[in-house]
């Protein structure tokens, strides 16, 4: 292969995308979560009782592409779902207990992680 192949903006995308999806991989098995739960998990810091379009919204992903990320979260007792006194059409998302220990426990392997992929990424 070229050098020129080497440095096509696609092919280092295509580079990065297989390094997040390996990086996910590694999160799964190793701490339990995705790279999108330890996300939504971490934003629901910030937006406690918050509605899926406006956790969607702060993850910037279709609140649709929530829906089986959030049932894997309640089945693992991470996040708590209730109506929205407000709405009863609508549901508030909170975090749990056992949802702020997993993300206290794995924030320091998630940002090591995170910065030797950026680290590999910008080497290769």
């Amino acid at each position: 292969m070229s050098a020129q192949k080497d440095h096509d903006p696609l092919f280092s995308l295509f580079k990065m995308g297989v390094s997040i999806h390996n990086l996910n991989k590694k999160t799964e098995k190793k701490l339990g979560l995705s790279l999108v739960q330890w996300c939504l998990l971490k934003r629901l810091i910030d937006l406690p009782a918050a509605s899926a379009s406006s956790l969607a919204s702060a993850v910037g992903v279709h609140p649709s592409t929530l829906t089986q990320t959030l049932r894997r979260l309640g089945r693992k007792g991470f996040i708590y779902v209730a109506e929205d006194p407000k709405d009863s059409r609508k549901k508030a998302i909170s975090i749990t207990r056992s949802g702020r220990d997993i993300l206290h426990t794995s924030t320091r392997d998630m940002v090591s992680w995170s910065k030797d992929l950026l680290v590999s990424v910008q080497n290769s």
